[in-house]
This record gives structure tokens, sequence and C-alpha cells, in this order.
């Protein structure tokens, strides 16, 4: 092969890689599939123990995302419509605490109580869906009302109270495992030939396999499969993607708006009662507080799988990436010990990341693009410097307010309760001060890092970008060494994409020249 053939057989390898990227990125869940494989190989290479990747650690996140992942898959549909559903966590902690009420006091069937709750499920969607699409009146407005309206409906009826132990045939949309009968029967002795066989498999597989298989992972992944279908397949699905596109223009061609958004508010508010069904299968008793924040959790999945809260696009299957990848970045905030508060933080930032991306991927902007990969690099440093920066804020702030209590206390100001409250004793001060010297280096390094990057996101260069994408590498070590693991797949994805950004203006202008050629 000449020099001549070899130079075109290499171009020809480099046009499909970029044709190749190109058509991945243009997908709405790429950037979502994207950050959950490298923040797993991350999570896999910092952690010791079961690998992350292990089929039971895999089958425990499913398991945990079923029910916020089952109110995510409704709300899916409302925003492919360019609504929004702000009251689906109040729908499923009222139908959650409605169902478990019935069953324990009403004396209602398991299955008559389960019925109870998809019933009012359907009905609340009716009510919401009905004043959005007959009467014309906001989405945004009707959710918001029916947040308050239907989390106050299920503390009144049923007086805030829990329930008792709920019966079994909950277990059924959660905890319950399809083969733990076959393994009991096994260990007693009951199978023969073939069914022997599978419940000795089963057996000696339990611990590392089948163990964590649930029936709540089982409704997760069969719902969204289903869902797909009938989204991809039916005339709904067409018309739910063409009322969010042009509403006006899908009503002059002939489509039945209003009934097309009344079923799919129908659906939402379906799919929230679903979900508290699988989240009573989970929970011990039924309460009426259950699902608060919800609505949030369900529309940063929607938001982070790509979907656009503009309506018209949008696929399940970036919503289901979207609730797997929320929930790895909870349990890494959870691992870190962190308040459950610097994770509605989290949420929130997420929502505003993935709502930049959603703009970014219309205006098709290489340097918009470039800005939100350093805007990403800057909230993964964000996210690093939570795990040493929240310990040392909260050991200062802590000795702030003894100091201050103290002084009041010694000019003879008598102090309130909460006052009172904040003195510390001597081994209480001894041990924050020894937390705040401990944290104190990781928090200025990372802090440093996260306004290095926020400078990136304004104006840099290549080489600025690559020099900072290596100090994210670099930083791995010092924060392993001072015992902060937890932060690793959120430095190294920040350098991934620092480093995705340095390739941005080539990568367009190289896909617009084959484009161009291909014509």
């Amino acid at each position: 092969m000449t020099d001549i053939s070899r130079a075109k057989a290499t171009t020809s390898l480099q046009d499909r890689i970029v044709l190749g990227l190109v058509k991945f990125f243009k997908a709405e869940w790429s950037g979502a599939f994207l950050a959950i494989v490298i923040l797993g190989i991350s999570i896999e290479l910092a952690t010791s123990g079961r690998p992350f990747f292990h089929p039971s650690n895999l089958m425990t996140i499913l398991n945990n995302s079923a029910a916020i992942g089952i109110v995510a898959g409704g709300m899916t549909l409302v925003i492919i419509t360019a609504g929004i559903d702000l009251s689906v966590g109040s729908v499923m902690g009222m139908t959650a605490a409605l169902t478990g009420y019935v069953a324990s006091f009403w004396g209602f069937p398991p299955y008559l109580a389960i019925m109870t709750g998809l019933g009012i499920g359907l009905a609340i969607g009716a009510f919401n869906g009905s004043l959005v699409a007959y009467f014309g009146m906001p989405a945004f407005i009707v959710t918001l009302a029916g947040l308050s309206i239907w989390r106050g409906t299920g503390h009144l009826s049923t007086g805030a109270q829990a329930t008792p132990k709920l019966p079994e045939t909950f277990d059924m949309f959660g905890r319950y495992n399809p083969f733990s009968g076959l393994r009991d029967a096994y260990k007693e002795g009951e199978l023969s030939g073939f069914w022997e066989s599978v419940g000795g498999f089963i057996d000696d597989n339990w611990i590392n396999f089948f163990r964590t298989f649930q029936m709540s992972m089982l409704i997760f992944i069969g719902f969204f499969i289903v869902l797909t279908i009938i989204i991809s397949n039916t005339r709904y699905g067409r018309w739910v993607y063409a009322i969010g596109s042009n509403e006006p223009g899908a009503r002059q061609a002939g489509i039945n708006t209003p009934r097309y958004t009344l079923l799919t508010y129908m659906f939402c508010s379906f799919s929230a009662a679903l979900g508290a069904l699988l989240f009573l299968g989970r929970a011990p008793y039924a309460k009426s507080d259950y699902g608060q924040m919800w609505e949030l959790d369900a529309i940063a999945a929607v938001v982070i799988g790509g979907t656009s809260l503009f309506g018209g696009r949008g696929s399940l299957w970036g919503t289901f990436m979207g609730v797997i990848l929320l929930k790895l970045i909870n349990n890494g905030l959870t691992l870190a010990q962190l308040d459950t508060f610097w994770q509605m933080v989290v949420t929130g930032l997420i929502i505003l990341v993935a709502v930049g991306l959603d703009i970014v991927r219309q205006s098709k902007n290489p340097e918009s693009v470039r800005k939100l990969l350093g805007a990403i690099a800057a909230v993964m440093a964000f996210l690093a410097l939570m795990t040493p920066g929240a310990i040392f804020l909260r050991a200062k702030i802590a000795l702030l307010e003894h100091g201050a209590a103290t002084t009041l206390r010694e000019a003879g100001t008598s102090l309130a309760a909460g006052q009172n409250a904040r003195l510390l004793s001597p081994d209480e001060i001894t041990q924050l001060q020894s937390a705040a010297s401990a944290n104190l280096t990781a928090t200025l390094l990372l802090l440093v890092l996260v306004l290095a990057t926020a400078f990136v996101v304004l104006k840099t260069s290549r080489l600025i970008s690559f020099g900072l994408a290596a100090v994210f590498i670099v930083m791995i070590l010092p924060v392993s060494l001072l015992g902060y693991e937890i932060t690793v797949p959120f430095l190294v994805l920040g350098a991934a994409a620092l480093l995705g950004s340095t390739y941005v203006h080539a990568m367009f202008a190289k896909a617009r020249m084959l484009d161009v050629n291909a014509r």
C-alpha cells in the first residue's frame, strides 16, 4: 500500500470516527450515558471491596431507582408535550397513604386497596388534565396548586399518622424475590429432575447474584420497555411528540389535542400512584409524607436524560439513564456522609446543567458547547469540594456559634434554648478544631480548582484547558491520601469534560466539512 492510499485510509477512518461521534452526541441520552460510564469506571477504580459493576451491585441500584423511575417515566410524557406536573410527589404520598390506610383501617383486601390507590392516581390525573386541556389553565399553576392540595388531602385523610405494618401482598411490588421460592423448595428437598438442577444453580449463586433480584427492579424495567413500545409504535406516541413540537399545528392537522393532553396527565398521575406501590413494597408502613421533593427528582431525571423542557423531543431510554445517573450521584454523596440538604443543592445544579445542555444542543454553536463542558467541569470540582468543604464549614460555624453564645452569656444576656444548644463542651471544641484543621488543606486545594475551572468557562485556550484537566487528574492523589476517595469519580468526570472541550471546535469544523462533502 502506498503512502497516499494509507493516508486516504487513515482519513477515512477518522471521518467515520467523527461521524460516529456526531451521531452519538445528537442523541438526547448521550450525555447521561457517557456520565454513567465514566462515573461507573471511576467508582470501580476508586473503591475497594465488591466491584461496582458486580451484577448484585447493579441490581441494587436498579431496585433503589425503581419507584422514582416509574414516576419519572410518566413525567417524561408530560414534558414531551411541553407541559409540567409539579404534583407527582404529593400524588405519590397521598396514594401511598390512602392505599395503606384503607388496607389497615377499613379492612380492604390488599388487591382492592391497590386498585383504590391506582384509581385515585387516575382521578387526580383526570382533574389536572381537564383543567389544562379543556379549561386552558397553565400546567405550572394547576400542578403547583395540586402539590399543596394532594399533600394536604393525604395528611387530612390519615391524620398524618403512619399505618401498622402492611400485608405481605405489598411486597410483590418491592422486596419480593421471585427466585426465593425455588431456592427454599430446593433446600427442603422438594424438587426433582430439571427443577432440582435449577434450584441448585440458584442456591449456589444466591449470594453473588440472585439475592438482590427484587420485583421492584423487574417492574421498573418492564414498565419502561412497555412504555417505550407504546410511544414508538402507536398513534398516541406520535401525537404526544406532535403536541409538544407545535400544538396549534397539531390541532390544525386534525389531532384531538385536548384528549391526548388529558390522557398524558392521567398517565403521569397513574405512574405516580404506581411508584407509590413500589415504594410501599420496600417500606414497612404507609405515611402521607412520602414522596416529598420527588417532583424535583423526577424532573431532574427527565432533563438529565435529554428530554427538552420546551417539548417535542426526548426519550424514555434517556429518562431511564437519567434516573440511574441521579441515583449514582446521590449514592456517592451519601457515601461521602453529606447531609440530605446537600443532595437537594446538587439536584438543582444538575437540572441547571441539563437545561443548559438542551439549550446548547439547539443552538449548535461550538463555543456554547465548549462553555457548557467547562461549566460541567466546574460543577464536578464543586461536587469534589463538598466532602471536605462541608466538614470544614460545619466545624467552623459550630465554633463561631459557640463563641458568640459564650460572649452573650458572659455579658449577662439570658440565652434562649437554641442559643444554649450552641454551647460546646471542651471535648467537642477539640474535636471540631481537629476536624477543621484536617479538612483545611483539601478544602483550599479544591476551592482553587473550582475557581480556576469557573474562569475557563469565560475565557480559555486549549493549552489552559489541557493543563487544568491534568490538574484534575493530579489532584486525585492528594485527595485520596487525605481520605477523600469518594471525590475521585467527580475529578475524573471533570477532567473528561475539560479534555472534551478542547476538541469541540475541531469536531464541529470536521463534521461540517464532511456534511458539505456528502452533499
